[in-house]
Protein backbone atom coordinates (compact mmCIF):
# COMPACT_ATOMS: atom_id res chain seq x y z
CA UNK A 1 0.00 0.00 0.00
CA UNK A 2 1.23 3.27 -0.89
CA UNK A 3 2.30 5.99 1.76
CA UNK A 4 1.74 8.76 -0.38
CA UNK A 5 -1.68 10.29 -0.45
CA UNK A 6 -2.90 10.74 -4.05
CA UNK A 7 -3.29 14.55 -3.05
CA UNK A 8 0.51 14.80 -2.62
CA UNK A 9 0.94 12.36 -5.82
CA UNK A 10 -1.11 15.07 -8.23
CA UNK A 11 0.61 17.67 -6.36
CA UNK A 12 4.01 16.44 -7.10
CA UNK A 13 3.01 15.25 -10.72
CA UNK A 14 1.61 19.18 -11.12
CA UNK A 15 4.69 20.56 -10.24
CA UNK A 16 6.43 18.41 -12.79
CA UNK A 17 4.50 19.12 -15.56
CA UNK A 18 4.84 23.16 -14.47
CA UNK A 19 8.64 22.11 -15.47
CA UNK A 20 10.01 21.53 -12.58
CA UNK A 21 11.71 18.65 -13.69
CA UNK A 22 12.46 15.03 -12.13
CA UNK A 23 15.16 15.66 -9.59
CA UNK A 24 14.23 18.97 -8.44
CA UNK A 25 10.65 18.02 -8.11
CA UNK A 26 12.19 14.94 -5.91
CA UNK A 27 14.74 17.11 -4.16
CA UNK A 28 11.76 19.45 -2.81
CA UNK A 29 9.43 16.86 -1.75
CA UNK A 30 12.01 14.58 0.23
CA UNK A 31 10.66 11.88 -2.79
CA UNK A 32 12.94 9.72 -4.65
CA UNK A 33 12.94 10.54 -8.61
CA UNK A 34 11.34 6.62 -9.27
CA UNK A 35 8.21 7.68 -7.56
CA UNK A 36 8.10 11.09 -9.27
CA UNK A 37 8.91 9.14 -13.05
CA UNK A 38 6.50 6.58 -12.20
CA UNK A 39 3.34 8.77 -10.93
CA UNK A 40 3.99 11.58 -13.84
CA UNK A 41 3.52 8.59 -16.31
CA UNK A 42 0.75 6.97 -14.87
CA UNK A 43 -0.96 10.44 -14.94
CA UNK A 44 -0.80 11.04 -18.31
CA UNK A 45 -1.76 7.67 -19.04
CA UNK A 46 -4.67 7.38 -16.73
CA UNK A 47 -5.39 10.52 -15.61
CA UNK A 48 -6.16 11.66 -11.82
CA UNK A 49 -7.94 7.94 -10.61
CA UNK A 50 -4.60 6.02 -11.52
CA UNK A 51 -3.27 8.38 -8.58
CA UNK A 52 -5.61 6.76 -6.01
CA UNK A 53 -4.98 4.04 -4.08
CA UNK A 54 -5.98 0.42 -4.44
CA UNK A 55 -6.55 -2.26 -2.78
CA UNK A 56 -5.03 -5.54 -3.49
CA UNK A 57 -4.99 -6.67 -7.06
CA UNK A 58 -5.08 -9.65 -8.21
CA UNK A 59 -3.98 -10.45 -12.23
CA UNK A 60 -5.14 -13.32 -14.27
CA UNK A 61 -2.46 -15.14 -16.19
CA UNK A 62 -3.98 -13.54 -19.28
CA UNK A 63 -3.32 -10.18 -18.32
CA UNK A 64 0.58 -10.76 -17.17
CA UNK A 65 1.03 -12.64 -20.57
CA UNK A 66 -0.05 -9.64 -22.07
CA UNK A 67 2.08 -7.00 -20.16
CA UNK A 68 5.21 -9.30 -20.49
CA UNK A 69 4.47 -9.56 -24.37
CA UNK A 70 3.99 -5.87 -24.41
CA UNK A 71 7.57 -4.96 -22.83
CA UNK A 72 9.31 -7.66 -25.09
CA UNK A 73 7.63 -6.45 -28.29
CA UNK A 74 8.51 -2.70 -27.63
CA UNK A 75 11.53 -3.20 -25.70
CA UNK A 76 9.69 -1.38 -22.69
CA UNK A 77 11.08 -1.21 -19.22
CA UNK A 78 9.60 -2.58 -16.15
CA UNK A 79 8.46 1.00 -15.41
CA UNK A 80 6.87 2.21 -18.35
CA UNK A 81 5.24 -1.57 -19.09
CA UNK A 82 3.73 -1.20 -15.21
CA UNK A 83 2.41 2.57 -16.08
CA UNK A 84 1.10 1.24 -18.90
CA UNK A 85 -0.85 -1.25 -17.64
CA UNK A 86 -1.48 0.21 -14.35
CA UNK A 87 0.02 -2.47 -12.17
CA UNK A 88 1.46 -1.00 -8.34
CA UNK A 89 5.34 -1.84 -8.74
CA UNK A 90 7.28 -2.09 -11.82
CA UNK A 91 9.09 -4.91 -9.32
CA UNK A 92 5.69 -7.10 -10.23
CA UNK A 93 6.24 -7.61 -13.62
CA UNK A 94 10.09 -8.73 -12.82
CA UNK A 95 8.46 -11.07 -10.63
CA UNK A 96 6.36 -12.00 -13.45
CA UNK A 97 8.89 -12.24 -15.80
CA UNK A 98 11.15 -14.30 -13.45
CA UNK A 99 8.09 -16.92 -13.35
CA UNK A 100 7.51 -17.18 -16.94
CA UNK A 101 10.83 -17.79 -17.99
CA UNK A 102 10.86 -20.78 -14.97
CA UNK A 103 7.66 -21.95 -15.58
CA UNK A 104 5.33 -20.92 -18.50
CA UNK A 105 2.14 -19.55 -18.60
CA UNK A 106 1.14 -21.80 -15.66
CA UNK A 107 3.76 -20.22 -13.10
CA UNK A 108 1.44 -17.29 -13.79
CA UNK A 109 -1.64 -18.55 -11.99
CA UNK A 110 -2.22 -17.05 -8.82
CA UNK A 111 -1.48 -19.16 -5.65
CA UNK A 112 -3.82 -19.52 -2.68
CA UNK A 113 -3.06 -17.57 0.27
CA UNK A 114 -3.06 -18.06 3.94
CA UNK A 115 -3.41 -21.80 5.52
CA UNK A 116 -5.83 -24.31 4.05
CA UNK A 117 -8.95 -24.28 5.95
CA UNK A 118 -9.00 -27.10 9.00
CA UNK A 119 -11.34 -30.35 8.72
CA UNK A 120 -15.34 -29.98 9.63
CA UNK A 121 -15.69 -30.91 12.79
CA UNK A 122 -19.22 -30.03 12.74
CA UNK A 123 -19.65 -33.23 11.10
CA UNK A 124 -18.40 -35.33 13.88
CA UNK A 125 -21.04 -32.98 16.22
CA UNK A 126 -23.70 -34.05 13.82
CA UNK A 127 -22.91 -37.23 14.51
CA UNK A 128 -22.95 -37.23 18.29
CA UNK A 129 -25.54 -35.33 18.49
CA UNK A 130 -28.29 -37.14 16.69
CA UNK A 131 -29.95 -40.30 18.32
CA UNK A 132 -28.19 -43.54 17.30
CA UNK A 133 -31.70 -44.89 16.22
CA UNK A 134 -31.59 -42.25 13.13
CA UNK A 135 -27.85 -43.28 12.04
CA UNK A 136 -27.02 -45.68 9.31
CA UNK A 137 -24.50 -48.38 9.74
CA UNK A 138 -21.59 -46.18 8.22
CA UNK A 139 -22.70 -43.33 10.47
CA UNK A 140 -22.86 -46.00 13.74
CA UNK A 141 -19.12 -47.34 12.69
CA UNK A 142 -18.14 -43.68 12.23
CA UNK A 143 -19.53 -42.75 15.70
CA UNK A 144 -18.00 -45.58 17.62
CA UNK A 145 -14.33 -45.10 15.98
CA UNK A 146 -15.03 -41.24 17.11
CA UNK A 147 -15.70 -42.71 20.88
CA UNK A 148 -13.14 -44.79 21.30
CA UNK A 149 -10.56 -42.39 20.09
CA UNK A 150 -11.76 -39.81 22.83
CA UNK A 151 -11.88 -42.72 25.32
CA UNK A 152 -8.29 -43.74 24.87
CA UNK A 153 -7.61 -40.29 24.64
CA UNK A 154 -8.97 -39.36 28.07
CA UNK A 155 -7.63 -42.51 29.41
CA UNK A 156 -4.53 -41.63 28.55
CA UNK A 157 -4.67 -37.78 29.81
CA UNK A 158 -5.58 -39.59 33.44
CA UNK A 159 -2.54 -42.14 33.36
CA UNK A 160 -0.44 -38.69 32.55
CA UNK A 161 -2.34 -36.88 35.11
CA UNK A 162 -1.45 -39.56 37.74
CA UNK A 163 2.37 -39.96 36.90
CA UNK A 164 2.58 -36.89 37.25
CA UNK A 165 0.99 -36.40 40.65
CA UNK A 166 2.64 -39.35 41.87
CA UNK A 167 6.24 -37.73 40.53
CA UNK A 168 6.07 -34.69 42.23
CA UNK A 169 4.60 -36.58 45.84
CA UNK A 170 8.10 -38.80 45.13
CA UNK A 171 10.34 -36.22 45.49
CA UNK A 172 11.64 -34.94 48.34
CA UNK A 173 10.97 -31.64 49.79
CA UNK A 174 14.78 -29.80 50.17
CA UNK A 175 15.18 -27.83 53.02
CA UNK A 176 16.99 -24.41 52.96
CA UNK A 177 18.59 -24.23 56.22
Amino acid sequence: MSKHSAQFKLKVVNDYLRGGGYLRVANHYGINTTDVRKWVLTHKLHGVSALQKRGYQQYTPQFKLLALEHMRANKASPRSTSAQFNIASPSTILVWQRLYNEGGITALQSKPQGRPPMSKRSEIQALLAKPSEQLTHEELLLKAQYLEVENAYLKKLEALAQQKNLASKSKPKSSLS
